[in-house]
């Protein structure tokens, strides 16, 4: 009998379920996640859930051990930081080689009027898809593919920490306020503004963020 694939629905739902999970604190860092009970309290199979937790773990939100399965990440502002670090240096030189003459900036225009109709609440994982392929666009146009797809990396192993910045509804506000302002230096070819606001832009989720999960160790 050939197996039925785990529709995309499906894995995307247990995927914004077991997110909203630890973000609510229903799973908590270092606690066991259980295939089977989770495929029980979403009334699904075991096939979407393990898809789910494999695109978790990837992202760094779960770890998995051979012996023991997925475990709620222990999330830490250090962790944090060293992201958000890498990313800094990263997403500068993507920025210093692109030509801003040739983004389409209605394009970009589109993509912030569609974040600011979406829930961060009720639309998570579209929210933060948004979110990325509004940057992303201006990062597609750099000629350095292999920093861009470390990038792209750095951005899924932070996508849980910017979930708990984008809970806040001053922070959604934050968010569209800020794109305003780079497609302005996109559009006025102004790349020391642009790098200047999407430092501003980053810092503030960093900082938010750390406030909330805090330090593992003394600063």
């Amino acid at each position: 009998m050939t197996k039925t694939a785990p529709t995309a629905t499906g894995v995307q739902r247990c995927l914004t379920e077991i997110r909203q999970m630890i973000i609510s604190g229903e799973l908590l860092p270092g606690q066991k996640v259980h295939q089977g009970e989770i495929a029980a309290l979403l009334n699904v199979s075991r096939i979407p859930v393990r898809e789910a937790l494999s695109t978790l773990q990837a992202e760094g939100v779960l770890t998995y051990k051979p012996n023991t399965g997925f475990t709620v990440a222990r999330f830490s502002g250090e962790d944090l930081s060293e992201i958000y670090l890498m990313r800094r240096l990263l997403e500068t030189e993507l920025l210093r080689s692109i030509d801003l003459s040739t983004v389409d900036v209605a394009e970009l225009e589109a993509l912030n009027a569609k974040l600011s109709t979406l829930s961060s609440a009720t639309d998570p994982d579209e929210y933060q898809e948004t979110n990325l392929a509004f940057h992303f666009r201006l990062f597609d146009h750099s000629a350095l593919k292999l920093v861009r797809q470390e990038v792209q990396r750095l951005w899924y192993m932070s996508s849980f920490y910017r979930s708990l910045y984008i809970q806040e509804a001053d922070s959604r506000l934050r968010v569209h306020s800020d794109h305003v302002q780079i497609i302005e230096a996109v559009r006025a070819n102004d790349l020391e503004r642009l790098i200047r606001i999407s430092d501003e832009h980053r810092g503030s989720t960093e900082s938010l963020v750390t406030q909330r999960i805090g330090w593992s160790r003394p600063r």
